[in-house]
């Protein structure tokens, strides 16, 4: 039982003693599946068992629970095998009948018998009794009592929550239990793990999380966690993508299923709790404060508004803070709760407080702010009322400097309060778009084009095409038919509106002429150049292109959507969090149009990051997914050479290598710089290890150079350092290109930085031991993979560098792994002599081996293989 292994061993413990277990935990905590093992295990050690189950199917009079008791022991007979327990059952149903409760020496015999039978278990070996769900039970203390004083090991399972609704008068297990185990929640690792287990199939690494987050405190509960992935594979909310189960619709929460406990509670409450449950959830604030306004805005009375929040946090739908704050702390059961759409449900609510605060109904004049605030969250629930827009203008100008998104929420509202042609619409427009952008809302800058442009106010044509394609670039989602139509004729439109083209082509690289020509009429300054300094050319980066353009003080960086997703990505790469990558990039994937520069650039970071990982398939269908086409030659040709020297094929890596570098010299600029950085300095090493062209490096070093001197940037000043700290054996160059990296590059490019000083340097260990830490953090965050695991799982090892080994390499024996290692940690001949008390002649012998069994042709691409994983199947765990 995967996380109550503690628990179930001091059960286990208690066989064959006279002693009361009762295992407590809320519903779906696993009592009834520890039960079961216990009963499974327990089988195999004698016949005297029995299982009772409860229910509140068991007669209300029926105390010691006889019935259920004569059932279990019918269920267990061909075990227990005993000739009179017939007759000894009969007895005890012959006096199960509601008089004899009534009558004291009736009880007393029915309670005699019930110990008669129980006297079965213990003839032959230790008896014991497991009861499940002993809650249900009409007297929880009399049903274990004839059983405990026989002496047999009595485990009842009791759910934590039922404790109050016992009969009057009955005795609390607690009072008389030998020892309680509480079943908490389980870790969060140990849940993934019971997600992982229960797909039966590779899982998308970002599955197990989501439901976390979306289940709250329920997230430790298996049996909660459990039924709603399930609930999630049955509404087709899971699909299958790059051979992994993955969420159809990423920003989508999970919801509990329909029948959860929590969901039939809420019902229970009626509208009242429906609506109290909704405007929670999707107000910005609700307090204790504000029952008194919902109360009268619906129709219900305050009292009954009162209890039912008392009963939503007493069973844990809403929770309450010191200062009356109300929230959902589980966000699952929102979208399971409610019938219709949440936010209608929400919507309605706030509606109705609207028109209760614009009528005045209250004992005391209604704050604007918060009046403001119901109209905005009541959106088209509440029919366009005019006069509330001087309302909401002013409230937005207010919270303007403290407050942009709310005062874009108000503008928002205002605007569809505002009658179309009324003067004050076209100033709303004009005040909410650049807001809009500002603080990096691009849902509601789409919804706010398409009304101006439905309504005809605002901004001249220009600006309403170049704000519809910004909108576009940062949701994913082409410029809507309508929106292109209205400014079709326009020829002033034409830039912005080629430029969305193109971007969904995703065949065009990302030209800072091409977004200043499409965006500068959005800028509030007017210039007719806009610089590029901060950017690196060679990499691929539109937010900070875009906040060049726009201007960083008026564009706000996206928090969702596609190029938020690609920045998430990017940074991972870049600080060596390698782990969530493929899940990310699949969810990319899976979200929108996939044919953009991000997703290309996606890919091919995905590509790399299953190459490093040992999965040579996965690496190979992204970079089919990318197309030799895709806008970014160079990233492409660095992905394809990783993967072609990690399987073994050196002459192909280098081939990519110099057909990019031999390429048109006038493709500079655009998408075709991207990654050049990284594809020098990989070219770099395949020429310097053994079997590379050595003699190319000064050609190499005068194109990396070249590049440099043109484009400038982090990544290619590291290469221009590092090419030529090869071809001219020039140590210094190498640890400024460590000091550079450090400061701005990415962890992978400085574990090669740090490997380029290590074959120069005179002392190599610092730098080794700074490689293979870099190495370690990497490979840490790999191991935590799903692919990894799911590799594992099907006995696959990462392959070595050779092709002819990868059908089955030969394993590293004797002193071979040790010297292996030690080769990745920097050490010569001589030291590994000396840390291996064996002489140089042993070492040079071994490591002949070494090369044969790997195929790394070099010491060189040795310790490149080891610091990047792909021998962990052949070396030492030491």
């Amino acid at each position: 039982m995967s996380g109550r292994e503690a628990e179930l061993s001091a059960v286990h413990e208690a066989y064959g003693r006279p002693l009361l277990f009762v295992v407590r935990g809320q519903a779906g905590m696993g009592k009834t599946t520890l039960l079961r093992e216990v009963h499974r295990t327990w089988r195999r050690r004698g016949p005297g068992i029995v299982r009772i189950k409860c229910s509140a199917a068991i007669p209300r009079w029926d105390l010691f629970g006889a019935r259920a008791v004569v059932k279990a022991f019918s269920d267990s007979f061909p075990d227990i095998g005993n000739s009179s327990l017939p007759d000894a059952m009969a007895a005890v149903n012959r006096l199960c009948l509601p008089e004899s409760y009534g009558s004291p020496r009736a009880r007393s015999a029915l309670f005699a018998e019930l110990v008669g039978l129980f006297a079965h278990l213990t003839e032959d070996a230790p008896g014991a009794v497991l009861i499940d769900d002993l809650r249900t039970a009409p007297d929880p203390a009399l049903i274990v009592a004839a059983a405990h004083r026989v002496g047999c090991t009595v485990v009842a399972t009791y759910r934590e929550d039922g404790w109050a609704t016992r009969p009057n008068g009955s005795a609390s297990p607690r009072t008389f239990a030998d020892r309680i185990i509480d079943l908490g929640p389980l870790p969060d690792n140990q849940i993934d793990d019971l997600v992982t287990a229960a797909a039966r199939e590779p899982l998308d690494q970002a599955v197990a999380p989501a439901l976390r987050a979306a289940l709250g405190p329920l997230a430790g509960n298996p049996g909660t966690v459990l039924d709603t992935f399930e609930a999630l594979r049955r509404e087709g909310r899971l699909v299958r993508f790059q051979g992994h189960l993955c969420l159809r619709e990423p920003t989508a929460g999970p919801a509990l299923p329909d029948d959860h406990a929590l969901v039939r509670r809420v019902a229970e409450y009626g509208a009242t709790g429906r609506q109290l449950l909704a405007i929670t959830a999707l107000s910005g604030r609700f307090s204790m404060d504000d029952l008194p306004d919902f109360a009268a805005a619906t129709g219900h009375a305050l009292a009954s508004c009162g209890h039912t929040v008392d009963r939503l946090v007493a069973v844990g739908a809403l929770v309450c803070d010191d200062h009356g704050v109300l929230r959902v702390p589980c966000p699952a059961l929102v979208p399971a709760a409610l019938p219709g759409p949440t936010r209608d449900e929400a919507a309605e609510v706030h509606r109705a407080l609207a028109e209760h605060h614009l009528r005045g109904d209250g004992t005391a004049a209604p704050d604007p702010a918060a009046t403001s605030d119901h109209i905005v969250l009541a959106g088209s629930a509440l029919p366009p009322v005019p006069s509330v827009v001087p309302l909401l203008e002013r409230e937005a100008g207010l919270s303007l400097g403290t407050f942009p998104v709310r005062a874009a929420r108000r503008y928002r509202a205002a605007l569809r309060h505002c009658e179309p042609g009324h003067t004050a619409y076209s100033r709303i427009l004009a005040a909410l778009l650049p807001l809009l952008v500002r603080t990096g809302d691009y849902e509601g800058l789409a919804e706010a084009v398409a009304e101006g442009v439905r309504a005809g106010g605002g901004p001249r044509h220009a600006k309403l095409a170049a704000y519809a394609a910004l909108a576009a670039v940062h949701t994913g989602r082409p410029v809507p038919a309508p929106v292109r139509e209205a400014l079709a004729d326009d020829p002033e439109t034409h830039g912005a509106m080629e430029f969305a083209d193109g971007w969904f082509t995703g065949r065009e690289p990302l030209r800072t002429s091409h977004v200043f020509s499409a965006f500068a009429c959005l800028r509030p300054d007017r210039v007719d150049t806009v610089s590029t300094d901060g950017i690196d050319s060679d990499r691929f980066d539109p937010a900070a292109l875009f906040g060049q353009v726009l201007g960083t003080a008026a564009y706000g960086e996206p928090v969702t959507g596609p190029l938020a997703a690609y920045g998430r990505i990017v940074r991972d790469y870049r600080d060596g969090n390698w782990a969530g990558i493929p899940s990310g990039a699949r969810a990319l994937e899976l979200a929108g149009p996939p044919c953009t520069p991000v997703h290309h650039a996606v890919r091919l970071i995905a590509a790399e990051v299953h190459s490093t990982m040992g999965d040579y398939e996965g690496s190979a269908a992204w970079l089919e997914l990318a197309g030799h086409d895709c806008p970014f030659p160079a990233l492409w040709a660095w992905a394809s050479m990783g993967l072609a020297y990690r399987t073994g094929d050196w002459e192909r890596a280098r081939k990519l290598g110099w057909s990019y570098c031999d390429g048109p010299g006038e493709r500079i600029g655009g998408g075709s710089a991207v990654g050049v950085g990284r594809l020098l300095i990989r070219l770099a090493f395949t020429e310097w290890g053994e079997g590379g062209r050595r003699e190319l490096l000064p050609r190499l070093c005068t194109e990396a150079q070249r590049w440099y001197s043109r484009l400038g940037g982090t990544e290619l000043k590291a290469a221009a350092l590092i090419t030529r700290a090869f071809a001219e054996r020039d140590t210094d160059s190498a640890i400024e290109a460590v000091d550079v990296l450090r400061e701005h590059g990415g962890r992978s490019e400085l574990l090669r930085a740090c490997m380029t000083v290590a074959f120069l340097a005179d002392d190599p260990r610092p730098w080794h031991q700074e490689a293979h830490d870099i190495a370690r953090g990497l490979g840490d965050s790999l191991h935590r993979t799903p692919m990894t695991e799911a590799m594992g799982a099907s006995g696959l090892a990462p392959a070595t560098c050779d092709d002819s080994t990868r059908g089955g390499p030969a394993a590293l024996s004797g002193l071979e792994g040790p010297i292996a290692a030690l080769v990745g940690r920097g050490l010569t001949n001589r030291q590994i002599a000396k840390e291996l008390q064996v002489s140089e002649k042993t070492v040079e012998n071994n490591l002949t081996q070494v090369f044969a069994k790997t195929g790394c042709r070099s010491r060189l691409d040795l310790a490149l293989a080891v610091m990047e994983g792909r021998l962990t199947a052949l070396l030492p765990r030491s």
